[in-house]
């Protein structure tokens, strides 16, 4: 009977703290946290332990785990002890690194290490026994390591991992994956330190800014968002300070040419103004920062949206920094597929070997096929895929070759990122065998389709075999 009048009472709490939160209209931001009395409510519920509760939408939650004081974990990504990676991911990050260089762009990845890591001593005792954070430390540093020998900045982040969780000032939501704007700004003065080293920084103009706070901001909270769509019932928002940077000086000059920041950011949802992650950075560094990153891109998302863009085309910036969160795969075959030859201009500018327009109907279409039987090793070419709806989000297609073998493709682009239904890619993945040559490429559409949507097939020579063959010519 006890129990059973504490889970009334708990539910009694939550309701109250909802009206409360309604009362205050749920604004993003408030003149200060609203205080109340809730009592802790129970323990997870049980299905919050079952792989099924998560095959739907609920994946990147699994599984969900409670912490010491109402914090929330999630098992599979923030409590990870083997970051991924791979030779070929190395090879291939050493490769993007090479073909920015090339365009006069200098390459900074900030590796950001798990929650799980960040705020270890908020784990249970009983979880901390079967999460081995040292290990997790180690092999997160063991990646920085191997991203410096690629020749890529990585800025040091574990003081990140030697703060204490502060109830004042915490680095990270009690229940949400992001960081809070104070974990933001933390990292922000690490990341201007690693800025400061490149030879090419001391080139950008500097400019004062000032950081001003914005009031209280609300947190319900991913977690706790799913822990209620589990179980029925969840804890109470969060509240924190929010913030804004601007210029400490606006320019006068109203119609003069602005120039183009010298400094891009390209990351996920770490990077939205909400944490002022891009304001934190221009404070510290001194200098304009231009914020590409995509909420809900994931690691691919902004990075492949703006290195095909025709900014980053007409106004490379000297120093781009990539924010990648540690749980995801460095070693990504299907993003380098891609980056590689975007940077290239896919066959803008080179010599195309074989192209086709096709009009498309549901189902499986045949968009290319090399009835000449042309020499189109799989290693040696990229293929250049543009729909003539931009809203074309997602590519599911097959490839054929001479021998009788096929490979799948499937590249798909996040709601968040901005369509222009081109697909630029490699037909070869680095991994799969080489020597293969192309007889055609399939699409499969859906049911509902666009009226008179068409598809424009290329195939041209990589650039980077053309330039290497050359070489090798020369010597």
């Amino acid at each position: 009977m006890k129990g059973s009048l504490g889970k009334v009472r708990a539910h009694y709490w939550l309701c109250f703290a909802a009206l409360l939160e309604f009362a205050s209209g749920q604004l993003a931001f408030a003149a200060e946290a609203p205080h109340y009395e809730i009592e802790p409510c129970c323990e997870l519920c049980p299905e919050t332990q079952l792989e099924s509760t998560y095959a739907g939408g609920l994946g990147e939650f699994n599984k969900l785990i409670a912490g010491q004081d109402g914090w929330l974990f999630r098992s599979k990504t923030e409590l990870l002890t083997q970051m991924r990676s791979s030779p070929e991911g190395y090879a291939q990050l050493r490769q993007l690194r090479d073909a920015l260089q090339a365009k006069g762009v200098e390459l900074m990845v900030v590796y950001v290490p798990t929650r799980g890591m960040v705020n270890a001593q908020m784990l249970t005792p009983a979880v901390r026994q079967s999460f081995d954070v040292e290990l997790a430390k180690r092999n997160y540093l063991e990646v920085v390591e191997n991203l410096r020998k690629q020749g890529i900045r990585v800025p040091d982040l574990t003081p990140l991992l030697a703060q204490p969780a502060s109830a004042e000032k915490p680095l990270f939501f009690k229940r949400d994956h992001h960081w809070t704007a104070y974990g933001a700004e933390f990292t922000a003065r690490l990341v201007a330190e690693e800025l400061r080293k490149f030879e090419v920084f001391k080139t950008i103009p500097r400019k004062e800014f000032v950081t001003q706070s914005k009031g209280m901001g609300m947190k319900l909270g991913t977690l706790n968002g799913a822990l209620n769509k589990i179980c029925g019932y969840r804890y109470a928002s969060q509240y924190l300070p929010r913030f804004s940077t601007e210029p400490k000086e606006e320019s006068t000059d109203l119609f003069g040419e602005v120039e183009a920041p010298a400094v891009v950011l390209g990351g996920t949802s770490f990077g939205s103004p909400q944490y002022n992650f891009d304001g934190f950075i221009e404070q510290y560094a001194n200098v304009d920062v231009d914020n590409r990153s995509v909420s809900g891109g994931g690691m691919p998302g902004a990075i492949v949206q703006y290195l095909s863009s025709q900014d980053f085309k007409t106004h490379p910036p000297k120093i781009l920094i990539w924010e990648v969160q540690s749980y995801y795969d460095l070693a990504m075959p299907v993003l380098y597929r891609q980056l590689l030859p975007i940077l290239a201009n896919g066959c803008d500018n080179t010599a195309v070997t074989l192209s086709q327009k096709v009009a498309l109907h549901p189902g499986t279409n045949q968009i290319l096929v090399n009835a000449e039987v042309k020499e189109i090793l799989n290693d040696h070419y990229i293929a250049d895929i543009q729909f003539s709806n931009p809203e074309i989000k997602e590519l599911q297609s097959t490839f054929w070759y001479m021998n009788g073998s096929k490979e799948n493709l499937r590249i798909t682009r996040s709601r968040e990122v901005e369509a222009d239904g081109r697909f630029v890619f490699r037909l070869n993945d680095g991994i799969t065998a080489k020597g293969r040559t192309l007889l055609s490429l399939e699409v499969e559409m859906p049911q509902q389709l666009p009226a008179g949507l068409e598809v424009v097939t290329r195939i041209c020579p990589r650039t980077d075999k053309i330039n290497s063959e050359l070489q090798a010519a020369a010597h």
